[in-house]
């Protein structure tokens, strides 16, 4: 069994909970977070893996999980994939629930995996790997999601600085970025044609992982990227109403 534990946050439900699975059939020791406590008790009966209740938007919780993680020993592989999106306009949103919202998406969006990772940096073994889920909406933001969009860019930059931080860390520490296109989940639900399984998303995040790349394109995200680069505008303009 791989030394270590093997931390997916969001991970009781879709992508996250895919992985979860497959690594555990691995043998690996898998220990999950997420929000919904009917989804946390469905992933803590899965053999392998063991469920606890974290709200990333929450500071409190987010310190109980890390120390819950101390007790359990040292981390080989922590995957921030936690997000929530909120599909709205601005101006017609009322006030005390555009205010609410705002915190939930940026806490579990970005200052949930930044606090996370600051509070586990002290657990992650030699060789160990941090990993974090962006998005094409990373590159190019839409319509209807804001605020989605502008964390997703902002955890993608983040994980190149944290890179840059750790390349000279002894414990050899890799971080990488695992930018995702749309997914068959329940938060895609209604939405987009040409999702791809979680199953899939998987298998080409472990294959990216395998191959030690510091970004790991699932996907037709790689094409996206290469138009971008090649031609914003016309980036922009696909994924302005996507």
């Amino acid at each position: 069994m791989p030394a270590g534990q093997t931390v997916i946050t969001g991970g009781t439900a879709g992508v996250g909970l895919a992985l979860a699975r497959r690594l555990a059939q691995r043998g690996e020791r898998v220990v999950v977070c997420g929000r919904d406590r009917t989804r946390v008790a469905d992933a803590d009966a899965i053999p392998g893996i063991d469920a606890i209740r974290c709200d990333l938007a929450v500071e409190s919780d987010i310190a109980s999980l890390a120390a819950e993680l101390r007790a359990r020993g040292g981390i080989r592989l922590l995957v921030n994939n936690a997000a929530v999106q909120f599909g709205y306009r601005v101006t017609k949103h009322d006030h005390d629930t555009v205010l609410r919202d705002i915190d939930t998406e940026i806490g579990t969006n970005l200052t949930g995996p930044v606090k996370l990772t600051a509070l586990t940096l002290p657990l992650m073994l030699p060789g160990s790997t941090i990993v974090n889920i962006t998005s094409a909406l990373a590159l190019t933001p839409k319509r209807s999601a804001p605020l989605y969009c502008a964390t997703k860019a902002a955890l993608r930059s983040y994980t190149t600085a944290l890179r840059y931080q750790l390349a000279d860390d002894e414990r050899g520490i890799r971080v990488t970025e695992a930018m995702l296109p749309l997914v068959d989940t329940a938060m895609t639900a209604g939405r987009g044609k040409g999702k791809i399984s979680p199953e899939q998303a998987v298998k080409e995040l472990l294959d990216g992982l395998d191959r030690d790349r510091p970004v790991v394109h699932v996907g037709k995200i790689r094409a996206l990227v290469t138009l971008h680069r090649l031609s914003p505008a016309l980036a922009a303009r696909l994924l302005r109403d996507s």
